[in-house]
């Protein structure tokens, strides 16, 4: 759901703000007013309460009145005398209808009913006797309950000039009673009579209203309320109050309920809350409209500022908001104008500053890439040269003169590549290199144009007293051919520059085939592992003819691995790469193992076989590698004699004094050590004859062409005699024809070894042919 604007919330916020207020305000109002009626209700109940007993008493002074009256009449008082019961019965129904009376009695002293105008307790005891010892001293009145109705009993004594009886008037307490006494008095309307029954209270009179008061207070231990209480009746909220009236002993207590209607109290102020309600609806239109004028006077300029800013945030900084006020939120457009600009500027440097080189002022390799990729993007440039130029000097200049002049020669450098590529794209790409982008050009002009940045770049900075060569080098990667996009051209032109670096010439072309950083070297290299822990590799075995018998004693092993889907690779690549990556010591692991299990085979099966395992120059630096060797000849029961491990000139010259070490570890064990391609290496002959090495292995390249070419039939008669001065046994490798052959064994040569004498096989073909004994197969 899709949030409120800023305007719609502040606007509602007043809006709400207002209600919020009125509604207290109102609340508030209400619950005092409510509280004041209930106040004054109980008030009113109470003050009732006693008017209307004081209205039963002033009824009973009128009856007693009446009854003194009556009691000075002589006829009645001589009926009494003579007893003449007629003449009092007429006299009582006379007089009590005009008090109002519905029962009259005449008692005598005793307390017997004498007359009764009922005829029902004539010479029975009077029902209330309490009443008549009060009757002498003062006037005497109390309610009494009799046959479910209420009657106001008033007793006068009748003198002659002694007492000579009691007059009783039973005046009825009925519903019209009450009505009559709430027409003569300010009684409320709801009033009831109660008494008590068995599961409550049962009402014997009420006045005009039937607003059922006392059935509030049912059921057993209900109490009628002595203090004014609230209830609930029929949906109207009532104040109920219960008054005890005075009572005869033994007539049944009489309570008088009243009543007071909060409904009726608050209907006076209906129109004041119908007004307010009006009043409340008015406000909250003007409110709102007020509002929603001040919102929108408040939010558009904050509404502005929110547009600029996500224009900012998209990187658009103009058009700021113009907010020509003077209050907070000019000036928070003013402050935002200010920062716009700021960051306009600032992002403007930074962007300058990351598209940039800060020494040369040139583009960077982000901004170069960038660059190039639009213009391959392009249709009418999607043919261009790559150029990668090296300042291959740079390193040691810094470490000689230091980073600042260095700058300054890099400075001076970008400009005479801008000179020399004046209509194209030239940047930065690393510390030490360049790139310039050639849009068009096709691989001589590339070439020319390289020569061009190479003479530009030959010519020494000076700076004072200093000259310095900068020793320039360049790769070019042709697009579309080594790449349709920055990213891997600029990576092939740095490898043609690496490649430079190593020829005369300085310039060279990306070749694919010589790329040593192709992607399926890696995929090799996890292959290759993955062959090693899945015993996925072979091992062919080439065999060393003796020459001065033609018997074959030995034979060289070389592994080799059948790439699933591709065929056999050569080993001159997995080997590089497994040195390359340091995968190498796992790959010689491998070779010890099973070419010493290869050996223990050939013994046990009778031939005297010496198997020849060669070694990386990592692995003559491990310290560890004669242990492992001796453990595994240990673990095969094959003698030391049995094996001999070959290693290249190159890998002895890299680290003389630790190859030494473990060289004399292997031979004190009885191995025999052989030094390969001997011939194309460094190697000193004071430091070659420190080493524990038996034999000689003559690189191939001094004796394929032996047939033909006198020099190397020279150089091999020298190496031979040489080897034997020297005490060493000496194998020539590459013998392809007889010819070679003939001339090895005339000048004592000990071994040979090549495709004539004998092709790597794998091992049970090999073992088939040394049982056949045919050391002269090709």
């Amino acid at each position: 759901m899709r949030v409120p604007g800023f305007r719609t919330r502040l606007a509602l916020f007043f809006v709400a703000t207002l209600i919020f207020v009125q509604g207290v305000t109102a609340v508030l109002g209400y619950t005092v007013a409510r509280r004041e009626l209930v106040q004054e209700g109980g008030r009113q109940l109470a003050a009732n309460a006693h008017a209307f007993v004081a209205q039963m008493n002033d009824l009973s002074a009128s009856v007693a009145a009446g009854v003194q009256i009556m009691s000075l009449d002589y006829g009645l008082r001589s009926a009494i005398a003579a007893s003449d019961r007629d003449t009092i019965l007429s006299v009582l129904r006379n007089h009590g209808r005009r008090v109002g009376a519905a029962r009259m009695q005449l008692l005598h002293l005793d307390g017997s009913v004498q007359v009764d105008t009922a005829g029902t307790d004539e010479g029975k005891p009077f029902a209330w006797p309490d009443l008549l010892a009060r009757a002498y001293d003062e006037r005497t009145a109390a309610m009494a309950v009799t046959g479910g109705k209420a009657y106001w009993v008033v007793v006068v004594p009748i003198y002659a000039p002694q007492p000579v009886g009691l007059v009783v008037a039973s005046i009825p307490v009925d519903d019209a009673l009450i009505a009559h006494m709430q027409q003569l008095s300010a009684l409320p309307r709801d009033v009831e009579l109660a008494t008590p029954v068995k599961d409550g209270y049962a009402v014997i009179a009420r006045g005009t209203s039937h607003s059922e008061l006392t059935a509030q207070f049912q059921g057993a231990g209900a109490r009628l309320p002595s203090e004014p209480r609230l209830v609930r009746i029929m949906g109207r909220e009532y104040l109920v109050l219960a008054q005890p009236l005075t009572q005869a002993r033994g007539g049944g207590a009489v309570y008088a309920v009243l009543g007071y209607s909060l409904d009726d109290a608050l209907h006076p102020f209906q129109p004041v809350w119908n007004a307010w309600l009006a009043l409340l609806a008015f406000a909250l239109v003007a409110g709102f409209f007020v509002a929603w004028l001040v919102a929108r006077g408040v939010s558009r300029p904050v509404e502005a500022l929110a547009e600029s800013a996500r224009r900012i945030a998209g990187g658009d900084y103009h058009d700021a908001p113009d907010v020509r006020r003077r209050d907070e939120i000019g000036e928070l457009a003013t402050a935002f104008r200010t920062m716009g600009d700021a960051v306009r500027e600032r992002e403007l440097r930074i962007r300058h500053q990351a598209l940039h080189d800060e020494v040369t002022g040139l583009p960077n390799r982000a901004a170069a890439e960038d660059a190039i990729d639009n213009d391959l993007a392009s249709a009418a440039a999607q043919v261009g040269a790559l150029l990668i130029v090296g300042v291959t000097r740079l390193p040691d200049i810094i470490k000689t003169v230091g980073h600042a002049l260095a700058d300054r020669l890099m400075r001076d450098a970008g400009q005479r590549l801008c000179q020399a590529a004046p209509q194209h794209f030239v940047g930065r790409a690393t510390d030490t290199q360049f790139v310039v982008w050639l849009r068009g050009a096709d691989r001589a002009e590339a070439i020319a144009a390289a020569f061009r940045m190479v003479d530009a770049l030959g010519q020494p900075y000076h700076e004072g007293d200093v000259s310095m060569d900068m020793g320039p080098a360049v790769g070019i990667a042709l697009a579309p051919a080594h790449g349709e996009r920055a990213a891997p051209l600029m990576r092939r032109a740095e490898v043609a520059e690496f490649a430079a670096l190593k020829s005369t010439r300085g310039v060279d072309v990306y070749d694919p085939p010589s790329d040593p950083h192709r992607p399926e070297r890696l995929s090799l290299m996890s292959e290759l592992r993955a062959a090693i822990d899945a015993d996925a590799l072979e091992l062919f075995f080439q065999p060393k003819l003796r020459l001065a018998d033609g018997q074959v004693d030995a034979a060289e092993a070389l592994i080799r691995w059948h790439r699933p889907g591709r065929g056999m690779v050569p080993p001159e690549m997995f080997i590089t790469v497994a040195e390359e990556t340091g995968n190498i010591g796992r790959l010689t692991r491998w070779v010890l193992a099973h070419g010493i299990a290869h050996a223990a085979e050939l013994i046990h099966a009778g031939h005297s076989i010496r198997v020849s395992l060669n070694l990386s120059a990592r692995d003559i630096g491990d310290p560890g590698l004669p242990d492992r060797v001796a453990e595994l000849l240990h673990a095969h029961g094959v003698p030391a004699s049995a094996i001999a491990l070959e290693v290249t000139e190159s890998a002895v010259i890299g680290e003389p004094e630790a190859a030494l070490q473990v060289l004399r570890r292997l031979a004190d064990t009885g191995i025999d050590m052989a030094i390969d391609d001997f011939g194309i290496g460094q190697t000193s002959f004071a430091y070659l004859r420190r080493l524990p090495v038996r034999e000689l292995k003559i690189d191939k390249m001094f004796v394929q062409h032996l047939a033909t070419d006198p020099t190397d039939r020279t150089i091999v008669r020298s190496l031979v005699e040489l080897g034997h001065r020297l005490g060493y046994q000496v194998t020539a490798e590459g013998v392809e024809d007889a010819e070679s052959m003939a001339f090895l064994a005339s000048v004592g040569c000990d071994h040979a070894q090549g495709y004539h004498v004998g092709r790597p096989v794998d091992f049970a073909a090999f073992v088939a042919r040394i049982g056949a004994r045919d050391p002269g197969g090709a």
